[in-house]
């Protein structure tokens, strides 16, 4: 019982490696982008795009009510960005992310904000329904972005919320850095052809999108199953006999 309310105790005085004036830009960021969204929100149809394919083609549609809850994911995820180091029990981990933590939750809630819109954009006919650049945006950007996390991945200390959380990695250091390494790798590789998918997504069409699941799931598994074979070796380099 001391234990875990000294956990409580040192989750709760974590500082956040975001500064507070970031929280509050990307915050401001966040609701000036909804109030945007009300504003526009009576000139909408009825029956609205919500979804596109690989090559920028839209091949969904809702009704204009269900955008409301989207356009205040980028809020939602942002309060969860801000609660996860304290509420981690491990959260003294996300001190020494500094910039990078930053650099994560502003890129992730810029490319969110940014992704609400495309609504609209097509509504009002700024970006065509047919063959439109959404496609290879979110190719590109999804692609940039794990290879800038794949770069990073190795330093991340273990904690419970960020990282390849596998039960052998969370159990031990040593674990946990390899598989960190290995799948930092991993990540930049999937970010690559994440990239290439987002570029030639006009030409490969739904192939895109079996390249870049493919891409993401593989190389979880791969680095699921490193860690477990880290953890036969005695969470050794597997190199090491």
């Amino acid at each position: 019982m001391i234990n875990k309310q000294n956990d409580t105790q040192r989750s709760a005085s974590v500082k956040s490696p975001v500064n507070r004036r970031a929280w509050i830009a990307l915050g401001a960021l966040c609701i000036v982008s909804f109030l945007g969204h009300l504003a526009i929100f009576p000139q909408l149809p009825d029956i609205v795009p919500t979804h596109w394919d690989a090559a920028g083609n839209v091949d969904g549609w809702s009704g204009r009510m269900a955008t409301l809850g989207l356009d205040l994911l980028p809020l939602g995820l942002l309060a969860l960005f801000y609660a996860l180091p304290k509420i981690d029990p491990r959260g003294k981990a996300y001190e020494r992310m500094g910039s990078f933590y930053t650099g994560v939750v502003t890129l992730f809630t810029v490319f969110l904000i940014c992704m609400t819109w495309t609504t609209e954009l097509t509504v009002f006919g700024i970006i065509p329904q047919n063959e439109s650049p959404i496609g290879i945006f979110t190719g590109v950007t999804v692609g940039i972005g794990l290879m800038l996390l794949g770069n990073y991945l190795p330093k991340v200390k273990r904690n419970y919320s960020f990282g390849c959380k596998t039960p052998w990695a969370l159990d031990n250091d040593q674990n946990w850095r390899l598989t960190h390494r290995f799948g930092g790798v991993a990540m930049v590789l999937a970010g690559l052809v994440t990239v290439v998918s987002g570029l030639f997504s006009r030409q490969m069409g739904g192939a895109a999108v079996v390249l870049l699941l493919s891409a993401v799931i593989g190389s979880s598994l791969a680095t699921y199953a490193y860690s477990y074979l880290v953890f036969r070796n005695g969470n050794k380099p597997l190199r090491a006999k």
